[in-house]
């Protein structure tokens, strides 16, 4: 098979790494919420979600 390799010579910024990071763990603790809160909607979500959920400290399940 022929590959073509790109090379990007784009550097991403420190601050909009950072607040893209930010961003995507705000994401995923609402999403957590909605899961936790909303078990139906979590087996929606299939065995990923699941297992997911299943690693989660009781701790930090808010009811």
């Amino acid at each position: 098979m022929f590959e073509v390799k790109m090379q990007s010579n784009k550097v991403i910024p420190e601050h909009l790494m950072r607040s893209r990071l930010a961003q995507s763990e705000q994401m995923r603790e609402f999403f957590i919420q909605m899961w936790l809160q909303n078990p139906a909607l979590a087996k929606q979500g299939g065995s990923k979600v699941q297992s997911l959920l299943s690693s989660i400290p009781v701790s930090n399940k808010r009811a």
